[in-house]
């Protein structure tokens, strides 16, 4: 608590006693008027000397007393009027205080507000040069529409045939026979191609399910169609169902091509269909 507040709270304590005690006074002194009355109407009644010299007494000392009392009122009345000003003086300096109060919190406030939007700004700048940066990145990098995953073994028998079929309807391959040069980093363009492609073609064999490298691919391919970077079309080549089950379910419940129901330029047709 201020001391304008403190010193506000004991004036009208002050006053609030004063008047009380000027309400007590007041009764004071009209019980002195009424003895003063009744004492002047005995006197102008008496009819013995003595009789009258009584009540005179009494007039006198009913006016004494009310003469005291009302200068006693008047002391009171003063006090008041001086505690009043004084409390009046200390309303108005805690007046101006709450308003200073006001308004350093609103420029307390403002200078939070500046604060909050600058660093807001310096946020989505930084955003902007963050995606500025990214987008170069990613524009250095070719993107394609398929990424094909598959066993070394199966390259002659049909996924040469197959990247051959879909580079001829348009189609960017990411195919380590047209990807792949001397020098690259095996797992660093395999991560890139994986990260750039709208589709991860996975050919599972007999030789698929028993290589270490495709099975990587597969699981990078799955953690991004978890993420919604890509989608996965599985092709079964001379495998069942079961062995598919197998090795993995989930990719066994997934609508799949058969190279035992269709030919390669049907397939790849099919694929080309959904870029």
């Amino acid at each position: 608590m201020s001391s304008y507040s403190s010193n506000i709270d004991r004036l009208q304590r002050e006053i609030a006693r004063l008047k009380a005690d000027d309400s007590r006074e007041m009764s004071k002194e009209k019980q002195a008027q009424s003895k003063a009355h009744k004492a002047q109407q005995a006197i102008s009644s008496a009819k013995s000397l003595s009789t009258q010299k009584s009540k005179m007494s009494e007039l006198e000392r009913a006016t004494r007393d009310g003469a005291a009392i009302g200068k006693k009122r008047a002391d009171i009345a003063k006090k008041i009027a001086d505690k009043a000003k004084q409390l009046s003086s200390y309303q108005a300096k805690q007046f101006k205080a709450d308003e200073q109060a006001v308004k350093k919190v609103a420029q307390e406030q403002k200078r939070l507000s500046d604060e909050r939007t600058k660093h807001e700004a310096f946020i989505k700048q930084s955003l902007s040069s963050m995606r500025t940066t990214a987008s170069a990145t990613m524009e250095a990098e070719e993107e394609y529409d398929f990424f094909i995953s598959h066993a070394s073994e199966d390259k002659e028998a049909f996924v040469q045939d197959l990247a051959a079929a879909l580079r001829d309807l348009g189609a960017k391959i990411f195919y380590d026979a047209y990807t792949l040069k001397g020098g690259d980093s095996l797992r660093r363009k395999i991560d890139q191609g994986l990260a750039n492609s709208k589709f991860g073609i996975v050919v599972l064999s007999e030789h698929f399910f028993s290589k270490q490298w495709p099975a990587r691919e597969l699981d990078g391919l799955t953690a991004m169609e978890i993420g919604g970077q890509t989608r996965i079309l599985p092709i079964w080549h001379k495998v069942s169902y079961d062995e598919v089950r197998r090795f993995s379910p989930s990719l066994a419940d997934k609508v799949a091509l058969n190279t035992s129901l269709k030919s390669v330029e049907e397939i790849a047709k099919e694929l080309h269909s959904l870029i």
